[in-house]
């Protein structure tokens, strides 16, 4: 069997090629380098990739979905990448004591905080107050704002939250702040200066004063707008 490296081995050739001529590369190889500039363990969607290679050849996505799937399940079966779920793949990288696979929980993140390069969610609740040492409570499920989001989804691992406006790499920051900002009165803070974590994200994450309030003021109650302003000014 062809060893996982072979996707990078073929990358390299198919670059190679591209070096030599001026022609397009074949919609195999195509899709072959997209998968290749993938890291290892981060989830990929067949849809993304179909629409990718639509784009670059000029033709309709329902026309490029079908070849998609043959050639991702082509790479599956002779195991340079994984199925995760209908539709969802990763690379697995190859060690010596095996293939490391992210857990379903991870790639279920994924899934609900990025589609390609785009992002379309972010984590809040209970599981980001704990990353920011804002709470010493481990939940047993991560919490995910996502523009994926469903009524009455019934997820293992994730409880899926609706974002009070349209996520984006722009603002997923600011919508994390005021989350956690909304929700700390109602959850379990044992942080000395909780105040004093949440300006630190401010600084760490280059968020804009004025832009946070705007937010804050468009998309929240009014307590949450009165409490960023106390953690703006924190010291």
């Amino acid at each position: 069997m062809m060893s996982i490296i072979s996707i990078e081995n073929t990358h390299y050739n198919n670059k190679r090629k591209e070096s030599l001529s001026m022609e397009r590369l074949t919609y195999g190889d195509f899709i072959t380098n997209k998968i290749a500039d993938i890291p290892y363990g981060q989830a990929f969607q067949t849809d993304v990739i179909a629409e990718a290679m639509a784009d670059e050849y000029a033709i309709p996505v329902h026309k490029a979905k079908p070849i998609t799937n043959v050639t991702l399940k082509r790479l599956a079966d002779r195991g340079l990448i994984e199925r995760f779920q209908k539709g969802v793949y990763y690379r697995a990288k190859q060690t010596a004591f095996g293939k490391a696979r992210p857990s379903e929980e991870v790639l279920e993140a994924q899934l609900l905080t990025r589609r390609g390069n785009e992002i379309i969610g972010y984590e809040t609740g209970y599981s980001l107050m704990n990353k920011l040492g804002l709470s010493t409570l481990v939940p047993v499920k991560r919490e995910i704002a996502t523009n994926a989001y469903r009524k009455n989804v019934n997820d293992r691992f994730i409880i899926i939250r609706k974002p009070v406006v349209t996520v984006n790499a722009g603002n997923y920051r600011y919508l994390q702040l005021l989350d956690v900002i909304r929700d700390m009165p109602e959850a379990s803070i044992d942080a000395v200066n909780p105040k004093a974590l949440l300006h630190a994200f401010v600084e760490r994450n280059g968020l804009d004063t004025v832009q946070a309030l705007t937010y804050a003021r468009q998309h929240y109650p009014q307590k949450t707008l009165l409490n960023l302003v106390d953690v703006l000014v924190e010291r």
